[in-house]
């Protein structure tokens, strides 16, 4: 990618209405950020992220040694790539090639109890010694001590542990972990989705539990209530096809109520760390891939802006698509079974049009609904 197409890509991302998910669309649309950009900038009214700032941040990473990946990189972890919604650019400050080992999640309560913590280190040690890197947040609790355990192993000398955070990767957080985040950038690599200087908000930590499992094979639940983040961790595990693990605990300890309800819901039960070895070894990093979805679309049936304006018009499609709309998500496959008279490729551009001019949304799952 050029430097111009990373300044576009940082644009395109930061556009007003535009997500990751709308972002991919118009790549597969338009082909490039680039292109994107002019299509926006000629037919949308739309504010499009400004370009001095973006040639800024690219300066500012440079200044701060930090990599900026884009979604089309050689450098961008594969297996990242492999979830729908995965980060269009991701900041890395540490060791890239970190990115591309096999990785395991190690995640839990801050509030964790001495055990939980003791064991966390343990396992975290124990599947670096193996070849793992191991992932989780930087938080205060059993992500610290994932992290200290993983550094702990002298097998992997630059990939150890990758710490995800929700604020940018020169923002450190919490600042109590000021000398983990420099031993997790001398052996390992700290990441984030978001932009240079972002300060950590509370929305920004479930989306960010995303790019945690997304980088990994399986996802361990150390020691969680039921109201904990990190089950929203293993939650976003499963949508991507990985494998979720969870650690029984005492059942009348608060902290146990998460993980005994995963186990109770099909997770693998984890004693030690060779049951999470014993999965994992059987995957490699092409074994997450789902099906194709709605947003993922093949080569040959890329949506299109038709030459001919009077041979189609897309504005009487998108009034069809609304009128069999409402505030409730409908699958893609209702749509296509209502809307015969129509190609495939001139639905999907008439729902993206629909999605850039705010008037539908996504679940996640992908369902469609009237945006109010």
């Amino acid at each position: 990618m050029t430097d111009s197409e990373l300044i576009n890509s940082i644009r395109l991302l930061h556009t007003e209405g535009i997500g990751c998910i709308t972002f991919y669309k118009l790549i597969n649309k338009f082909g490039s950020a680039t292109k994107s950009l002019e299509y926006l900038s000629n037919s949308k009214k739309i504010n499009i992220f400004s370009k001095s700032l973006a040639e800024q941040e690219v300066e500012k990473a440079s200044t701060l040694n930090v990599k900026i990946l884009s979604y089309n990189s050689t450098e961008y972890p594969k297996v990242l790539k492999q979830i729908p919604d995965a980060p269009p650019i991701l900041y890395v400050k540490g060791n890239i090639s970190a990115l591309q080992n096999k990785s395991v999640a190690l995640v839990g309560s801050r509030n964790a109890s001495i055990n939980s913590k003791s064991l966390t280190q343990l396992f975290a040690k124990e599947l670096a010694d193996y070849g793992y890197t191991i992932v989780s947040g930087m938080a205060i609790g059993i992500d610290t001590y994932a992290h200290i355990g993983a550094l702990s192993s002298d097998k992997l000398t630059n990939q150890k542990t990758i710490a995800v955070l929700a604020g940018g990767v020169d923002v450190i957080y919490p600042i109590s972990n000021n000398n983990l985040y420099d031993k997790i950038i001398s052996e390992g690599a700290v990441i984030s989705e978001m932009m240079l200087g972002t300060m950590p908000q509370a929305n920004l930590f479930p989306k960010r539990n995303r790019i945690i499992s997304g980088l990994s094979y399986g996802t361990v639940v150390m020691e969680a209530s039921i109201k904990s983040g990190s089950l929203i961790t293993a939650r976003c595990a499963l949508e991507q096809n990985r494998e979720v693990f969870a650690v029984p605990n005492f059942p009348r300890d608060p902290r146990a109520g998460g993980t005994n309800m995963l186990i109770k819901n099909g997770a693998n039960l984890v004693e030690t760390s060779q049951d999470i070895i014993s999965i994992l070894d059987n995957f490699t990093e092409d074994s997450f891939n789902k099906e194709e979805t709605f947003f993922e679309l093949k080569e040959d049936n890329i949506p299109y802006l038709p030459k001919d304006e009077d041979d189609f018009d897309s504005l009487n499609l998108q009034e069809k698509i609304l009128s069999l709309l409402d505030t409730t998500a409908i699958n893609i496959d209702i749509l296509l079974r209502e809307l015969t008279d129509y190609k495939q490729e001139q639905i999907f551009d008439a729902l993206l049009n629909l999605e850039l001019d705010d008037k539908i949304s996504y679940s996640s799952t992908g369902k469609i609904m009237l945006k109010l």
